[in-house]
């Protein structure tokens, strides 16, 4: 809880609007945005993809008390913009989201009324703010240049990994010139700040990881976990990354653990599925899109299997499947920011024939699997709950503030 105080005028901006809940940073910035319009007068101003926002879409957050604005976006003229990637120090997911109407929304804010903080949702728009005289947040998530770092090493697509490594070489000039902006950065993970701190150590930093809504996700019992079966994957599954797990999953483990169990059946859910992955369907294998409640399918499923490479921040995905019980196979880069140790919690694979062996304990000791959905649940109520996300930042926004009256 945020210690007594006048309520103070703050600025959120984010990248997606956030609503619906679908994907990790639009849960992340709505629940935010509810803990501080609990303390604070909060204007949003967000992009919205494709048509303006229905009543029904601006609701959940109006309903808050938040004073939101929206500019609608379409990937083709966001496309077009992004070309001056060419002949600017801008990255191409910077370039993307600076649109003229979404900085004048937020200077017509800034003359309207006092500002006493403003937070940028994500790097790509801190471009909105990063030169205005008031305190200032950067809610990075993760460091960029490690992200397209790492996911540049780990694509075999040579189109994907030339526009990664363009990525890499621009962000490793924007970056460090906008963190220094901003009056504190965070990220998920200390891997992440780490990485950070490397190119700019003058900046400052602060953890603030994701969190899990536990009352929605409530934990199952003993007798529940017994009677779950099948393996499960769920993510975005327009997002490549997403899709190429799917398809690993479908084409390479599921065939090889199906020869060992005929019975087993291999769930696959998510947003906009593409052509692929609906091909991916058989009988033993479901694709479900779009769907109104994926936590149905965690509920109802053994294992998760993710085998997760390259790229930074945390994985939501891992998140949930702890909390709802599924016994988790992830990799090393899978664990990022999850203090999960290996065999207890989850388990962590090396390569892809270890993933298979520990889908074949798990599949063979129900005992074994539901202790480890236990300890796994365990682990996301002592460290992953909303309350400890929402005390982290009260002490970072109450340090930043601290610091502004001492200068002042």
């Amino acid at each position: 809880m945020m210690q007594s105080e006048n309520k103070k005028n703050i600025l959120f901006l984010t990248a997606r609007f956030p609503y619906p809940l679908v994907g990790g940073d639009r849960i992340k910035s709505f629940h935010l945005l509810r803990h501080l319009s609990a303390h604070h007068n909060v204007t949003l101003i967000s992009c919205i993809h494709g048509e303006p926002p229905s009543k029904e879409r601006l609701k959940p957050l109006t309903d808050l008390g938040i004073n939101v604005h929206t500019v609608t976006v379409t990937a083709m003229k966001n496309g077009l913009r992004s070309l001056k990637t060419l002949w600017t120090d801008q990255p191409l997911e910077i370039a993307f989201y600076d649109v003229p109407e979404f900085h004048a929304l937020v200077q017509k804010e800034l003359k309207s009324k006092r500002y006493d903080m403003a937070i940028a949702f994500f790097m790509r728009t801190a471009e909105y703010i990063k030169h205005i005289p008031i305190p200032k947040l950067l809610i990075a998530e993760d460091c960029r240049v490690l992200y397209q770092s790492r996911s540049a090493s780990s694509t075999s697509n040579i189109l994907q990994r030339m526009i990664r490594l363009w990525e890499v070489i621009k962000l490793k000039r924007y970056e460090p010139k906008t963190v220094q902006c901003f009056d504190c950065v965070t990220c998920v993970t200390e891997t992440d700040i780490q990485a950070m701190h490397a190119s700019m150590p003058k900046a400052r930093y602060a953890l603030l990881t994701n969190g899990i809504d536990l009352e929605a996700m409530p934990a199952s019992t003993e007798e529940q976990l017994q009677s779950r079966k099948g393996i499960v994957f769920v993510g975005l599954l327009h997002v490549l990354a997403n899709a190429m797990m799917a398809m690993s999953i479908a084409k390479e483990f599921f065939p090889r653990l199906k020869a060992l169990f005929p019975d087993l059946s291999l769930t696959i859910v998510g947003s906009s599925p593409g052509t692929a992955i609906r091909n991916l369907e058989t009988r033993n294998i479901q694709v479900h899109g779009d769907v109104e409640n994926i936590e149905e399918y965690f509920y109802r499923s053994a294992i998760f299997l993710h085998p997760h490479k390259g790229a930074s921040g945390i994985q939501n995905k891992a998140l949930q499947a702890l909390a709802m019980g599924c016994a988790l196979i992830t990799t090393d880069s899978g664990t990022q920011g999850i203090p999960i140790k290996h065999g207890e919690h989850a388990f962590i694979a090396k390569s892809s024939d270890e993933m298979i062996e520990y889908a074949t304990q798990l599949l063979n000791d129900p005992a074994l699997r539901i202790r480890m959905a236990l300890k796994g649940r365990s682990l996301i109520e002592q460290h992953f709950s909303w309350d400890a996300i929402f005390m982290q930042l009260d002490a970072i926004l109450h340090d930043i503030w601290t610091n502004a009256k001492e200068k002042s």
